[in-house]
């Protein structure tokens, strides 16, 4: 089944009051969507945002204790009256399904108040069904404690009947009790494949969500700090089938299962593909350093990534953090140039890239990709090689933090027109905040008396 993101609108995440980006142009999907703007304007709000969505259908909210969830925690302000909002819009050959979460913070946890499933079919006259809405503390009844809205007749009907009512208040109390998704655990999974209290279009919906998780990777600024470390590479990856994001060692003082070993070898060969055309004469390896097997049984490999350039050989980390990041993000985006349904979200794609290997990069990516791949940029190569509607521009309104610019000839320099945006404005919000350099100096030397 092809699934493509069509839309997303983000609302009191982080710097953003509200903002949407649409994902098609003329009724097509994008295979690229370049984000561009000022420091703190909401660029990497969209990464968080659809990082957060990424977490919650896969494994829930509190699914993991990783650092990651933590910063997840941040994504709202615990002391703001308004909850923050995430809407999805995923487009498939059938239909368009919609996924809208609703979240607060408390001192140390996010809570789901509310969520909402909703289903459009690609046929004329077709129209928006809610096909499950859940409301945290919301009763259905007042002798049926079960939290959701706007049912129609035929399941309210199934909910009365007494099994059915067991296992949908023994849900509810556990997701209560979490503050999780009601949609997406494995006991509502479980409900539906075993009961036919729900139409079998939602079913056929959350799976769909799934499988977009799963061909979602989300490389964020936290993920590329990890390279300026020089213990590991963060390695985002697909190949044969599997894919995700593995840490592979640089220092050699760090011990992986045979597993991941035969995972970095298949990664880095399917790498040295490609890397050699990008930066001439380098190739990467996974060199053994010593085998030793745990208590289990299992074999335990301390391994060292290896740069080859020619006859020179010397470890991967003496590598600028340039390489590295290529090397790093390479396997997934070969994986989007050759394969729909697949989505790279990559934030601050041009950190430590050439510039002008930088706008090779994203214009082959324009021109041939079968995925989509949703990058953040300060480097305004991009704009010179790209068409005005695969660029989005953050904008010094809160509520109104996306745009895209409009009446744009063909001919004209999209770069040009950004930056006389800036200096002289013309686009329907402010893009930048300007501060002469008298108040930039004056700021100093107040700063110099401190």
């Amino acid at each position: 089944m092809k699934i493509e993101l069509k839309k997303i609108t983000i609302e009191h995440i982080k710097n953003v009051a509200n903002g949407s980006i649409d994902f098609f142009h003329k009724d097509k999907p994008l295979n690229i969507v370049g984000v561009y703007g000022a420091n703190g304007s909401g660029k990497t709000t969209l990464v968080d945002a659809i990082a957060l969505i990424k977490q919650i259908v896969e494994i829930g909210l509190i699914g993991s204790q990783a650092d990651y969830q933590h910063d997840l925690v941040g994504l709202i302000d615990f002391t703001q009256n308004q909850p923050a909002h995430v809407r999805i819009v995923l487009a498939t050959d059938q239909a368009d399904v919609t996924y809208d979460v609703t979240l607060r913070r408390t001192a140390q946890r996010l809570v789901i108040d509310d969520e909402q499933i909703r289903y459009k079919a690609n046929q004329k006259g077709g129209r928006t069904r809610t096909l499950l809405h859940y409301q945290r503390g919301f009763s259905w009844s007042d002798d049926i404690p079960i939290p959701l809205k706007d049912l129609t007749k035929t399941v309210q009907r199934k909910i009365r009947v007494p099994k059915n009512m067991v296992d949908l208040r023994v849900l509810s109390e556990l997701v209560d009790e979490r503050a999780d998704s009601f949609f997406f655990n494995k006991n509502m999974l479980k409900l539906l494949t075993t009961t036919d209290i729900f139409s079998d279009q939602l079913l056929t919906v959350l799976k769909v969500f799934k499988q977009f998780a799963l061909n979602l990777a989300v490389y964020s600024s936290k993920i590329s700090g990890q390279i300026y470390s020089d213990i590991f590479l963060p390695l985002s990856f697909s190949v044969d089938q599997a894919f995700g994001l593995v840490p592979i060692p640089t220092d050699s003082t760090k011990n992986i299962s045979a597993e991941l070993y035969e995972v970095g070898v298949k990664v880095f060969a399917q790498i040295n593909e490609v890397l050699p055309v990008l930066v001439p004469d380098l190739t990467i390896s996974l060199a053994k350093k010593e085998v030793t097997t745990n208590q289990k049984g299992d074999k335990i490999l301390t391994v060292e990534a290896v740069a080859h350039r020619g006859t020179h050989h010397f470890p991967l980390r003496c590598e600028s953090d340039g390489i590295k990041k290529i090397i790093s993000i390479l396997s997934t985006l070969i994986n989007t140039y050759n394969h729909e349904n697949i989505i790279a979200v990559i934030d601050e794609l041009d950190a430590g890239i050439y510039e002008y290997l930088l706008g090779e990069l994203v214009s082959v990516m324009s021109d041939r990709a079968k995925g989509l791949l949703i990058f953040t940029s300060h480097n305004l190569r991009p704009l010179e090689v790209l068409p005005y509607h695969k660029i989005i521009f953050t904008t010094m309104n809160a509520s109104n933090r996306y745009i895209t610019i409009k009446n744009i000839k063909a001919t004209n320099n999209l770069r040009d027109v950004y930056l006389r945006a800036i200096q002289l404005g013309g686009m329907d919000e402010s893009i930048f905040n300007h501060n002469n350099e008298i108040n930039i100096k004056r700021a100093f030397r107040r700063a110099g008396r401190v």
